[in-house]
């Protein structure tokens, strides 16, 4: 594997290898969540955790924040840099159903 490949390989492992980032992608890619309700749809998640991970989405460039004028309620939802990388997840799903 030529040099500038596996530095993107290194590069798109470090978005996505870290603990919750894929659980986070397939959620938000079924639409805009309220952190309440990605909590619900990553049970095993903590609230610490899934703010971390958001944080570090957001700053990416994977995942956007959207706050309305009274603040209440916020969104967050991939960004297209974050949908076109989530659009592996069913790639996955299908490889661990065959294996």
């Amino acid at each position: 594997m030529p040099n500038e490949n596996r530095e993107k390989l290194f590069t798109a492992y470090h978005l996505i290898g870290t603990k919750w980032t894929i659980h986070i992608l397939f959620v938000l890619s079924q639409g805009p969540s309220k952190f309440s309700e990605l909590a619900r749809g990553i049970p095993l998640i903590s609230e610490m955790a899934l703010t971390r991970r958001l944080q570090d989405l957001q700053q990416n460039g994977l995942v956007q924040k959207t706050c309305f004028a009274d603040r209440k309620p916020i969104f967050y939802e991939l960004t297209p840099r974050g949908a076109a990388l989530a659009n592996f997840i069913p790639f996955l799903v299908e490889w661990a159903l065959l294996h």
